[in-house]
């Protein structure tokens, strides 16, 4: 068994790669989300090792607090043209041909264009929290929705956005366990308090909105229009996340997800 963390050079980046387990097991990838980095995965590794996994854990561009590269330019971190393209890079660097994949927070619509764009390298699909990009505010809960991510268009302001990130009182006022966190404990337990110091860090990671959540997406409705999915998914919805996401979200996910693929 092996365990270490990688360097590997994709798409003109270098990327900063938990690979652990055994090679030639069936690999997980674990995509994590915004503000983290691949040290959020830490509780979920070792049952999956135990299990008999391979599991494969990068820190993407722009990872706040990560070892991977972060451009400055918010061009490029589109989701269906550059993250996924990174994704597919890593596991090619890794040899691995098909995977299960997983993700979080944005993890989770990397993953869904990963699983639709790339069908015959995806084994399954976990997405955690956020649905499909293509009908992120479409449906009955886009007013809902639109509501709870008002903070996304602040986040698009040059400037205006990194002091809010690095205010602390972003979320001043909302009372959810999920909102407080991101102004205190998790920032602090997970180093971004120290990694927000790092020239440029802020910029990068606020980029993901810039490229994939901005004005666009409220006015239509999408992150980015993205293919149906063919394999099985399995769609996960935490009550505790509904400060920023609404459920509606994540269950009409359903609609695009094809035969011969399930969803639940």
């Amino acid at each position: 068994m092996t365990s270490n963390v990688k360097r590997i050079q994709v798409n003109g980046l270098n990327f900063a790669v938990t690979d652990q387990g055994d090679a030639g097991a069936t690999a997980v990838v674990l995509l994590h989300g915004f503000p983290n980095n691949k040290n959020m995965w830490g509780k979920q590794i070792p049952p999956l090792l135990e299990a008999g996994y391979r599991v494969v854990a990068p820190d993407l561009r722009g990872a706040l607090g990560g070892e991977s590269y972060s451009p400055q330019e918010p061009e490029a971190y589109h989701i269906e043209k550059d993250i996924v393209k990174d994704v597919a890079g890593i596991l090619d660097a890794l040899n691995i041909k098909k995977a299960h994949i997983v993700g979080h927070d944005w993890g989770s619509p990397v993953a869904w264009a990963f699983a639709a764009l790339y069908p015959e390298r995806t084994l399954k699909l976990v997405a955690i929290t956020v649905g499909h990009p293509s009908g992120m505010m479409k449906g009955e809960h886009r007013g809902a929705q639109k509501q709870k991510s008002w903070y996304v268009l602040m986040l698009n302001i040059p400037g205006d956005g990194e002091k809010a990130m690095t205010s602390g009182t972003m979320f001043d006022g909302l009372q959810s366990e999920e909102a407080q966190a991101m102004d205190g404990p998790m920032f602090q337990e997970l180093g971004m308090i120290e990694a927000m110091q790092k020239p440029g860090a802020v910029t990068a990671a606020i980029n993901w909105y810039r490229a994939n959540a901005n004005v666009s997406l409220f006015l239509t409705g999408a992150m980015f229009e993205c293919p149906l999915v063919t394999c099985d998914t399995l769609q996960i919805f935490f009550s505790g996340d509904s400060t920023f996401c609404t459920e509606g979200q994540a269950k009409s996910s359903g609609q695009y997800v094809k035969s011969p693929g399930t969803f639940q």
